[in-house]
């Protein structure tokens, strides 16, 4: 007949494998599911997020250089020549390949592609009035119809509701799509909880399976419990790999962040300039210092926020303006390929969820071999 203490030992046997087995496949599905939902993310950031973000921003930088060397253009009378010339065509054609990039990378839904779609139409007609200011630049000696078509056309650059103002409000989206998604989901601290809360219970278990065993069969160690231990600090040591991403990713939001920003001052300078010189040519146009209203009250504030530029020189003669032009595009590129390393770490970093299977496993296989021969000593012992 069994003894009680035997039945007892059987039956504690059965609820410590049960217990561990069940641990083991809640944090098998933890891990798994935190670093592949991790790695999802971080491509996403990598592969859309990101891309989208900088193409706008070069979208956003290209319109105004293309601006400026119109209005440039015109002023200088090179128009009569080249039209709005090279340098125009050169940035409308970035503008419009970045403002495809960034169709094909954005991740904020119908609205979204419905603010590009404007942006788009937008830059065919800003580009349809500049076309019409070097028609009547080239048919008449008055030039005033095709100043009067730059102003329009450079409204629709700057006004409200312009193409840097749908640009702005895009980007701005897609930033709070990419904050949202890095606080939140596999990110958030919730998905943290997730996969550290079950591995402590395991290990807790596995602590008193050893300490019971050790208890009732005067074995001071299992091995197999023991390895179990080693491979649940293992597969502890991968999952936090998705800590590790998420500090990655932390770290490109910020170099985004940053490479935008570095985008934004680095137009300012042209941007203000092409405004100054737009404005002088509005003066020819209405000479007469307090009257600017005769061109229309959006004509004087205009004038009046936008005053005559000091220095003769312009950008195109300016020969150092070249080589700052171009460090700062070395910067912003610079900034670009920053993003695109911390993204590209934080997606590595968050893809073992193949090696946590494989461990967790494992780890349940090692449970099994380390309880089942204890079991079956109590099953055949004589009755």
């Amino acid at each position: 007949m069994t003894s009680p203490f035997s039945r007892n030992t059987r039956r504690t046997l059965w609820q410590l494998l049960a217990a561990l087995l069940g641990l083991t496949t809640v944090v098998l599905a933890a891990s798994v599911s935190v670093m592949a939902g991790t790695s999802r993310t971080a491509e996403t950031v990598r592969t859309r997020s990101a891309p989208s973000i900088l193409a706008l921003a070069a979208v956003r930088t290209s319109m105004i250089r293309a601006d400026a060397a119109a209005i440039d253009s015109f002023r200088t009378g090179r128009a009569r020549l080249a039209g709005p010339g090279d340098d125009y065509q050169r940035y409308i054609a970035a503008a419009t390949q970045g403002l495809a990039q960034a169709a094909g990378d954005i991740v904020t839904g119908e609205k979204s592609s419905l603010r590009i779609q404007l942006v788009e139409g937008l830059i065919v007609t800003y580009t349809g009035l500049v076309g019409q200011a070097h028609a009547h630049y080239l048919q008449n000696s008055d030039d005033s119809l095709a100043t009067v078509y730059l102003w329009y056309a450079s409204l629709l650059v700057h006004d409200g509701g312009g193409i840097l103002d749908q640009l702005d409000g895009l980007t701005g989206d897609e930033s709070s799509a990419l904050a949202g998604r890095l606080s939140s989901g596999w990110l958030s601290p919730a998905a943290t909880l997730l996969w550290v809360v079950p591995m402590i219970a395991l290990l807790g278990v596995l602590v008193f399976a050893q300490l019971f065993l050790r208890e009732r069969f005067r074995r001071r160690l299992n091995a197999w419990l023991l390895l179990g231990m080693v491979l649940l600090v293992t597969l502890a040591a991968g999952t936090s790999l998705a800590l590790v991403s998420k500090s990655r990713l932390a770290q490109t939001r910020s170099a985004l962040t940053g490479a935008e920003q570095l985008a934004q001052r680095q137009a300012a300078d042209t941007d203000a300039q092409g405004q100054r010189y737009l404005a002088q040519m509005l003066r020819t146009l209405c000479p007469h210092q307090g009257q600017e209203e005769q061109c229309g009250w959006t004509v004087k504030e205009f004038l009046s926020a936008h005053p005559a530029p000091t220095a003769s020189t312009t950008p195109s003669a300016d020969p150092s303006a070249a080589v700052r032009a171009q460090a700062e595009d070395n910067q912003v590129a610079e900034g670009g390929r920053e993003v695109n390393r911390d993204a590209e770490a934080a997606s590595g970093a968050a893809s073992y969820a193949l090696v946590g299977l494989a461990v967790a496993v494992l780890l349940g296989t090692t449970v099994w071999l380390a309880l089942r021969p204890r079991i079956e000593e109590y099953r055949y012992r004589p009755r």
